[in-house]
């Protein structure tokens, strides 16, 4: 009965990331559903409390989706919240130098930078990138991930020559390990096209 209960909440997890996924294709035909999108993952929430405590990591992944869910649809306080209790948990169960932490970290990170507190962006992007390069690699994808955002951070603060090396150094990398056709390294080499 209790794996059951865990279960149902992995899979409403799936069936959210599948939700947004499905959204997010057809996203000029069908607009995001933010608040059903939250509601699921506040079931998984409540599920994951209930049969894993309130300081299980896949808690904090529940904390980690809400979140996100409310920066995208644009509330960026509520969100932060949601960022700090994954956060905290994270680094109770996991150790500072988890890659999901850095992960945690990143998504900090992308909050303050769509609300145009780029500083802070790059702080916690700088973090990320950190603890990327120690767990997993320099030429991880994630890594990566922490690079494309710094540049794109700097670009935003105006400073484009920062914001290209960093560019160029994420492309490097997903040229090497996803290839040059792939959503990210396409996106990267956009981020590079306009700031020439």
């Amino acid at each position: 009965m209790g794996i059951g209960l865990v279960l149902g909440s992995v899979v409403l997890g799936i069936i959210f990331v599948i939700y947004m996924l499905v959204k997010w294709t057809f996203r000029k035909t069908a607009p995001i559903e933010y608040d059903k999108a939250i509601g699921y993952y506040e079931k998984s929430l409540a599920i994951s409390i209930k049969k894993l405590g309130a300081e299980h990591p896949d808690v904090g992944m529940s904390y980690n989706n809400i979140a996100f869910a409310y920066n995208a649809k644009g509330d960026k306080e509520k969100a932060m919240g949601y960022y700090e209790k994954s956060l905290a948990i994270y680094l109770k169960a996991l150790g500072a130098e988890h890659p999901d932490v850095g992960t945690i970290y990143n998504n900090i990170g992308g909050a303050y930078d769509n609300k145009g507190e780029y500083d802070k962006a790059m702080g916690y992007y700088e973090k990320s990138l950190a603890i990327r390069l120690k767990a997993l690699g320099a030429d991880h994808p994630a890594v990566g991930g922490s690079y494309n955002n710094i540049g794109l951070a700097y670009n935003a603060k105006g400073d484009k020559a920062t914001a290209m090396a960093y560019l160029l150094k994420a492309k490097a990398i997903y040229l090497k390990k996803l290839g040059a056709r792939h959503p990210s390294t396409k996106n990267v080499q956009e981020g590079i096209d306009s700031l020439k």
